[in-house]
């Protein structure tokens, strides 16, 4: 592999063309904000940082994923002198030897991760500073490359001296390790992820000068006399709704996948003008389709999208009047909402022979300004003449852009298929009387479908899911919101908070303590964890053991209502329906059915699928992050919050035997999977190299919910 030269290692030196693409959009954004002088400062100051956050990212996936064509990755003590066998092919390697490479080791190292790349003669070191739940690591200090004599480029001999050993600064330094050892599908898959990998780092770089700027935006806007943190940002950090503040203070993007700040397909301007952490506004834009190409969908006794965007937005109806053609009547067409991005960069040749015969009809006099949230697609209009009828609804769109796996367009399958399981989620909030968990519908969406419709391995399908839009409830109309409470999207939980730099779930615990009595910030943290596990974990368990359906709660999708003056969590509201499972056989214990689109991903064919969809994205997403937050940050026993956070679990599968009818056989099989001393991870590092998008590759993982599991956490 080619080596970083010295001047790669130099401080400010730009190393990939996404990094030298994303220069002139920082440079303009920090001048705008004065954030430093000269502007371009700020950047290159940021920058280094977000590549060992992306790097190590990366690291973890692979020390976790165990990717195929990989060596098994090896945990040692730095003091042992027990070193794995598979070591063994480089000359000279012994304990002493190792221990003296990674001298001096960073105060708070506890292990090293060793990973083997056989093909080029290459030894990993990462320094660990912790083990969490989930087998998570804390990294401390730089990743170490340690090169065999008899493998270098050179051919000169070694024996791993000190002049041998190299600090890994960048994610894109990986890449030919791994593709020496066969470790992506191809070689198209091994420059598609160093280019991902080098954007996100980019783009992480670039969101952290936005963290600046919000702070700026909270001291000018708030004063002291705000007691409330989230309503110090809400107040603070502008967006259309008051929820919406809190999507837009998430810098970081995914928090484990090595690509989650990617944005392919939108660059660095783009960036600026369209992603929730730069703007609290874009112009939302719209298209009218011929009824007879198009797929309108609204669950029971709702209105169609069309109606609902004409109650919503005054003035659209006579702009669709000026936009059609002569002798076509409004009557004749649907609405369908569309991104900026997508309306000026996809849409114009993509629908050109629609547009020519009418059939698809741009609206060009008319748009509607609206925040965009964490997944860029989903917006919230702002304000309107019509906000008296209540909280205006979001719209979820179609965007020509790639966020970690997937190029994120609305198919048919979600138009198809969110209205009936919001009809299905209505039946069961209405027989159950749910207390702490609330499901944010999606009663109606729209889609260009030609008649008889495309299928998905069909020419016309990318038409279909490129020009589509759905309505999703406002949080703040859902009952589990009153007046005196705040939703907050999870994800922001572990960002940091503008007022202090700190994540914000570390302020709410502080608050949290004040107002019950804790006087030590461990007594605070834990009764905080509980009270947070019991407004989010037993009514979730409930839905998938009683009604077989998974729901994907991850940090992105859960919205917490706090009360906003005690920081006390309320309940907890999930959104995006299309990335559920349904079990159709429990489902229709209780009379309930549903018909989704053909080869759509909703219904689980066994339970290990409720399982892989549940477990994983509540547990080893949501709760492992924000567990493993409050012990980096607060210091707390992470093994004593898994303790609080099981016990809830427990109590979850009592009620559900005490009051449900779920089989005592089901019942079983559903503790046993959540409770068992390991767990599938979904690897999602793995996945990304092999270019899989829904097949999963998994790994066994520790878990925590189990004693055997909390015994592996460090202390």
């Amino acid at each position: 592999m080619t080596e970083p030269t010295r001047r790669d290692r130099e401080p400010g030196y730009l190393r990939t063309s996404a990094e030298r693409d994303a220069l002139g959009a920082a440079t303009r954004y920090a001048r705008t904000h004065d954030l430093e002088t000269p502007a371009e400062a700020a950047y290159l100051e940021v920058l280094e940082d977000a590549r060992r956050d992306i790097l190590r990212r990366f690291v973890h996936g692979i020390l976790r994923g165990k990717p195929e064509g990989l060596p098994t990755p090896r945990l040692v003590e730095p003091a042992s002198s027990d070193l794995p066998e598979s070591l063994a092919s480089f000359d000279g390697l012994d304990a002493d030897r190792l221990r003296s490479f990674v001298k001096p080791l960073p105060d708070r190292c506890r292990r090293l991760g060793l990973l083997l790349f056989p093909g080029s003669g290459t030894l990993l070191v990462v320094p660990i500073e912790a083990r969490h739940g989930y087998d998570r690591f804390r990294f401390v200090g730089p990743v170490q490359r340690w090169i065999d004599g008899s493998e270098t480029e050179s051919g000169t001999e070694t024996n791993f001296d000190e002049g041998d050993r190299r600090t890994i600064t960048h994610p894109i330094e990986l890449v030919p390790l791994l593709e020496r050892e066969g470790a992506f599908s191809d070689a198209d898959q091994a420059e598609r992820i160093r280019e991902e990998v080098a954007e996100s780092a980019a783009n992480l770089a670039l969101a952290r000068l936005a963290s600046r700027v919000h702070s700026q935006e909270v001291r000018n806007e708030t004063d002291e006399s705000t007691d409330s943190i989230l309503e110090t940002i809400q107040i603070g950090v502008s967006a259309a709704d008051p929820a919406t503040a809190f999507e837009r203070i998430v810098t970081d993007g995914h928090p484990f996948h090595p690509a989650g700040k990617i944005r392919r397909g939108m660059n660095a301007a783009g960036g600026l003008a369209y992603a929730p952490e730069f703007t609290d506004r874009i112009d939302l834009r719209f298209v009218a389709v011929d009824r007879e190409y198009a797929l309108e969908t609204r669950a029971d006794d709702a209105d169609r999208l069309t109606d609902r965007l004409y109650a919503t937005f005054a003035g659209l109806e006579d702009a669709l009047e000026r936009a059609i053609p002569a002798g076509r009547a409004r009557e004749e067409y649907a609405i369908v909402p569309i991104h900026p991005l997508q309306y000026h960069w996809t849409f114009p040749d993509r629908y050109a022979r629609q547009r020519a015969d009418g059939r698809v009809v741009p609206i060009p006099e008319y748009t509607q300004p609206a925040t965009p949230q964490l997944n860029l697609r989903t917006v919230v209009p702002y304000e309107t003449e019509r906000t008296a009828r209540g909280p205006l609804p979001h719209l979820k769109l179609a965007i020509p852009v790639q966020t970690t796996n997937v190029v994120r367009t609305l198919s048919p399958h979600a138009v198809t298929n969110g209205p009936q399981v919001t009809d299905v989620v209505r039946a069961i909030e209405t027989r159950e009387s749910l207390e702490t968990l609330g499901l944010l519908s999606e009663p109606a969406a729209t889609c260009y479908y030609p008649p008889g419709g495309p299928h998905p391995s069909g020419d016309g399908f990318d038409d279909a899911r490129h020009l589509s839009g759905l309505l999703r409830t406002n949080p703040s109309a859902h009952p589990l919101v009153d007046e005196g409470s705040s939703p907050v999207v999870a994800s922001s939980l572990v960002a940091n908070a503008p007022t202090s730099g700190r994540p914000l779930v570390c302020e709410l615990i502080d608050r949290y303590g004040e107002t019950i009595g804790a006087e030590r910030t461990d007594k605070a943290s834990l009764a905080f964890v509980e009270q947070y596990a019991s407004v989010v974990v037993p009514e979730q368990l409930f839905l998938l053991s009683e009604y077989g359906v998974a729901l994907e709660s991850h940090l992105q999708n859960s919205l917490v209502v706090f009360d906003a003056e005690n920081a006390r969590p309320t309940a907890t509201l999930v959104r995006d329906l299309g990335g559920i499972r349904i079990h159709r056989e429990r489902l229709a214990d209780h009379g309930l059915s549903l018909e989704p689109y053909p080869d759509s991903d909703l219904d689980a064919d066994n339970e290990q699928e409720l399982y892989r969809k549940l477990y994983y994205a509540l547990f080893q997403n949501h709760l492992a992050e924000l567990v493993a937050t409050i012990a980096d940050e607060l210091s707390v026993d992470e093994r004593d919050c898994w303790a609080r956070i099981s016990e809830q679990c427990e109590r979850a599968f009592r009620t559900i035997r005490a009051e449900g009818t779920a089989p005592e056989d089901r019942i079983r099989r559903d503790e046993r999977a959540l409770f068992a001393e390991s767990t599938s991870h979904k690897a999602l590092t793995a996945m990304r190299l092999r270019g899989k998008r829904h097949e999963y590759v998994t790994s066994e993982v520790s878990n925590p919910l189990s004693e055997a599991g909390r015994r592996r956490i460090d202390p």
